[in-house]
């Protein structure tokens, strides 16, 4: 199965080189034949239908001063029945009950069998036919805005493209546990009188979260034709350590997506997640022996982001997932504590492990190298015999691929910490193909077994073989604020 993913993917690249000359060659034949197509320029304008950012073949053209947009990719996204009539030249779509029709080479939309004008003519580009945007709202009953300052259209649904998720968030100290043990080989031990709680108090450099958030802006200009959000993950001391020894992350990632939103990338979204998890902080969405979150935890993370990504449907219910719970789980914390007094408090109360299984089906690999040459082994989404963290995604590898049998056609690549590996688990229930890259083990990165650092990663590249739909950047503190991991992933810009 992953000879053909391999396969397929390099002959699509191959189809990707060549369709690019066709279409550095097409206008020039076009422009001879199609005066409409002559008149028409590409443009930076950006394109959000009902609130979420519009990708499609081709950017946004201006004819005349009207902007135009790919009729039948706007057409699908809304649920119309759109057909093509190649002898007349002419799209026929219905929604609602409303018919409309556009004549390419026309400037009139027929709606209710009425022709209504409309700024410019539809018209080829390369070989899609494009129509005036203010039509389409027209024609589906949308509203369209012009931001001219961000230079978006919004068909639809208006959101604020520049406002911090991050704002107005509300956490109290219900959940906190007050009593401060000490702290152990770099672990801080609290007890709330029934369990003990290990946890790494980390902050977040001021110099290194700027660079990170550089960082970030220019892996979405690398893919500037994918959706890309960024995720930063808060540790369990933001809602369980006590006040007096808990540092302030949501204030310092607050202001890593504030740096992230004045690059203004049209096609970056941060995602607040930490408000999410403080909604669900009664709940085990941390261990208290290991410094990562449950999969519970990444579950509702990635709950928050399939609402902010509205090209995923509403995920299914935590309680309709096949469950198995493991006891008796010793964590890292556990091993960075060995021979200490602290090790003997975790030990007090071990973790359970709480498995949930996809509901699609599907088969994984791990590789070495970012194009698939390199096998390493199979792996699968949950793998219980690990009894461990690695049980999600059986840990850090270079590349993990997961072919599923979604059947969609969407394509996830993320770029992860050891924090998506249970964010990944939820991925295969929504995309037909899931890419997991750990960027600790590429560019010279030496991080794990085979962190070899002799494979180049260049994001650009691995975008241009497989085509991915949505770019998912996940870190937490450690990887944000750590000069050296910052640098290994600016080492995957081209």
């Amino acid at each position: 199965m992953f000879r053909k993913i391999i396969e397929s993917n390099i002959q699509r690249l191959l189809k990707s080189t060549l369709y690019k000359i066709c279409i550095l060659i097409l206008p020039i034949f076009l422009s001879l034949v199609n005066p409409a197509f002559a008149e028409t320029t590409t443009s930076d304008i950006i394109l959000y239908l009902n609130g979420n950012i519009f990708y499609s073949s081709c950017p946004i053209i201006v004819e005349n001063g009207t902007a135009l947009a790919p009729f039948r990719e706007i057409a699908d996204t809304f649920g119309a029945s759109t057909s093509w009539d190649s002898s007349s030249e002419t799209i026929t779509s219905t929604l609602n009950e409303v018919t409309v029709q556009f004549k390419l080479g026309s400037n009139v939309m027929i709606k209710y069998g009425k022709p209504v004008e409309m700024g410019s003519e539809t018209c080829y580009y390369g070989n899609t036919a494009m129509v005036p945007v203010k039509a389409i709202g027209d024609a589906f009953g949308y509203p369209v805005t012009w931001d001219e300052c961000n230079r978006v259209i919004f068909l639809g649904d208006v959101v604020n493209i520049n406002n911090n998720p991050m704002n107005n968030i509300k956490i109290t100290n219900e959940f906190r546990y007050n009593d401060y043990i000490g702290e152990y080989s770099g672990v801080s031990i609290f007890s709330n009188g029934n369990e003990n709680f290990g946890m790494e108090l980390l902050g977040i450099n001021d110099y290194w979260g700027s660079s990170y958030a550089e960082t970030i802006a220019k892996i979405a200009d690398c893919v500037p034709y994918a959706n890309v959000y960024n995720i930063i993950v808060p540790t369990a001391q933001e809602f369980y350590a006590s006040n007096s020894k808990k540092t302030n992350q949501t204030a310092a990632i607050s202001d890593v997506y504030e740096h992230i939103i004045q690059y203004n990338k049209k096609n970056l979204k941060p995602i607040n997640i930490v408000q999410t998890l403080y909604d669900h902080a009664a709940e085990k969405i941390y261990f208290c022996t290991d410094h990562h979150w449950t999969q519970r935890g990444a579950y509702y993370a990635y709950q928050k982001y399939a609402l902010e990504n509205k090209s995923i449907p509403e995920i299914d219910p935590l309680n309709t997932f096949e469950v198995q719970n493991i006891y008796g789980n010793y964590g890292s914390l556990c091993s960075f504590t060995s021979g200490t007094y602290g090790n003997q408090l975790l030990a007090q109360n071990p973790d359970m492990l709480q498995l949930f299984s996809p509901k699609s089906s599907s088969e994984g690999a791990a590789y070495r190298d970012p194009f698939m040459r390199s096998y390493i082994q199979s792996i699968k989404v949950i793998y219980p015999p690990a009894k461990s963290y690695s049980c999600f995604i059986e840990g850090d590898y270079p590349l993990e691929v997961f072919k599923t049998n979604v059947n969609n056609g969407k394509k996830i690549c993320i770029i992860k910490d050891s924090f998506g590996d249970a964010f990944a688990t939820w991925a295969v229930n929504n995309y037909e193909e899931v890419y997991v890259i750990d960027y600790r083990m590429f560019n010279g990165g030496t991080y794990g077994d085979y962190g070899s650092g002799k494979n180049d990663f260049k994001i650009s590249d691995f975008y241009n073989f497989v085509k991915f739909d949505d770019l998912v950047i996940i870190s937490y503190p450690v990887t944000v604020s750590t000069g050296s991991s910052v640098q290994l992933l600016t080492k995957m810009v081209n």
